[in-house]
């Protein structure tokens, strides 16, 4: 009897601890909205990956506001790293993981919005279930917001992402030839615009 209560216990840990993988397919609603970042002007869109890189494609559609008014970030400067399918930064200078080999800047648009295509990041180090993103703000206080995946973290680790306002879960959804696309508003904090374009091409 106490085996089995034993086993009884451990199946109960086991299914509440366990992530769900599960990824859904794109709704109607939301391949209209893929549609639109699709269609973004070509200054608003990054590739960071190469079509060659090793690992699943990556679709962010991503929208910056600011934490305090909700307004967009019009026009600002966002910059994204992060490691190769194999969990690797593989960067230049060994001591800057922003130097990292996949990585890219961009601009919004009006609206707050970008479009970046690339491959999902590898779990870093020895721990599983970390896979992420960087992602730094230009014009905000502090700069540093980090993007996770609901498929791919453990419940300790969204713990910590629902008390920080540094980071985000996003939730991966799927197209029919299985590229993964997250649809995520970042709140940043203390934005401040520093600088005034005549254009936003410059």
């Amino acid at each position: 009897m106490r085996r089995v209560l034993s086993l009884l216990f451990m199946s109960i840990v086991f299914t509440h601890c366990s992530i769900d993988r599960t990824i859904q397919n794109l709704s109607q609603s939301e391949i209209q909205v893929l549609r639109t970042f699709k269609n973004l002007d070509n200054a608003h869109k990054l590739q960071i990956s190469g079509l060659n890189e090793p690992g699943q494609k990556l679709w962010l559609c991503l929208t910056f506001i600011s934490k305090e008014t909700k307004n967009p970030l019009v026009y600002e400067e966002i910059s994204l790293y992060h490691t190769s399918s194999d969990g690797e930064y593989e960067q230049k200078n060994p001591n800057d993981e922003s130097t990292a080999r996949l990585n890219g800047t961009i601009k919004t648009d009006n609206k707050g919005r970008i479009f970046v295509q690339t491959i999902l990041p590898g779990d870093y180090g020895s721990s599983a279930d970390n896979r992420h993103i960087h992602t730094t703000v230009q014009n905000a206080q502090p700069v540093a917001y980090d993007i996770h995946f609901k498929q791919y973290t453990g419940q300790m680790g969204k713990n910590f992402i629902n008390q920080s306002d540094q980071h985000f879960l996003a939730n991966l959804k799927q197209t029919e030839d299985e590229t993964l696309i997250t649809f995520l508003t970042l709140e940043v904090k203390n934005y401040q615009k520093t600088e005034t374009f005549s254009s936003h091409n410059n």
